[in-house]
């Protein structure tokens, strides 16, 4: 499977566990179940939200991922600016960094708070 097409399916698949995820806790909210500790100190809720976190960043990853292949190329940005043009790899490249790593960050924050 080509790469392009699995980062495709990974965002429609994402997207259709945020939809799930959020009827899971509507569906706690509108019962009686639903209490802020009984939510949190829940296994299950644990495991879900630590899912979710993944998947939104993974999710993220590929939006972030085309629009820098998108819009950060030599052509795109010669048009803006001549000189940006022999930078276009570079600011790529910087983008994808900046946003690998603030994902990461944000993963390993969250999953923190979430299993602490």
């Amino acid at each position: 499977m080509k790469l392009g097409k699995l980062i495709w399916y990974l965002q429609r698949y994402s997207a259709i566990y945020f939809l799930l995820f959020l009827g899971y806790l509507v569906l706690i909210v509108l019962t009686d179940r639903f209490s802020f500790q009984f939510l949190t100190g829940s296994l299950t809720f644990k495991l879900l939200s630590s899912f979710f976190i993944i998947l939104a960043c993974m999710h993220a990853f590929a939006g972030l991922w085309t629009i820098g292949t998108d819009y950060l190329t030599k052509r795109t940005l010669g048009f803006v600016a001549p000189v940006l043009s022999t930078y276009a790899n570079l600011l790529r490249k910087i983008f994808e960094f900046f946003f690998i790593f603030l994902g990461l960050f944000l993963v390993i924050y969250y999953l923190l708070i979430i299993w602490s």
